[in-house]
């Protein structure tokens, strides 16, 4: 494995993503229609992982990237169509390439959630290579 320099990835880096619910991201679309036009947990927790990336994978070097490995979260307040949702995702960890955040989701009516997420720094080639060599094995195998 290749190794990365992460010492411009240190805590305290952080991002802020907002985002007006839409009806895609509404319960109703991911098929829990008993909820209609709340906001989704899918599609809060894209938001959530949206918020760690950008806080750190634009200081990474080129052909570096972060891939989810773990994550812990509450969804504990709904939040209506129309509504807009602001994600704040923090690095409070460097572990070697591990990387953990501490996250926090609020509407216009106060807190919704928080968690943490980890994610891991790899190169991107390297990870496609492992990722095709894997597919690769599971054909092979599945062939004979």
């Amino acid at each position: 494995m290749m190794r990365v320099d992460l010492q411009m990835i240190t805590p305290g880096l952080s991002a802020v993503v907002q985002k007006k619910i839409e009806t895609g991201d509404t319960a109703l679309n991911y098929g829990s229609g008993e909820l209609g036009t709340l906001l989704a947990t899918p599609a809060y927790v894209d938001l959530l992982i949206s918020a760690s990336v950008e806080a750190v994978d634009k200081h990474l070097p080129e052909g570096f990237i972060t891939v989810g490995q773990a994550m812990s979260f509450t969804h504990d307040a709904p939040t209506w169509l129309d509504m807009t949702v602001s994600v704040k995702s923090t690095l409070q960890q460097v572990d070697g390439n591990k990387l953990v955040f501490g996250i926090v989701a609020v509407d216009e009516y106060g807190n919704i959630g928080h968690g943490t997420h980890e994610r891991i720094v790899v190169n991107r080639d390297q990870m496609l290579k492992k990722a095709k060599d894997r597919r690769r094995a599971i054909v092979k195998d599945y062939i004979k």
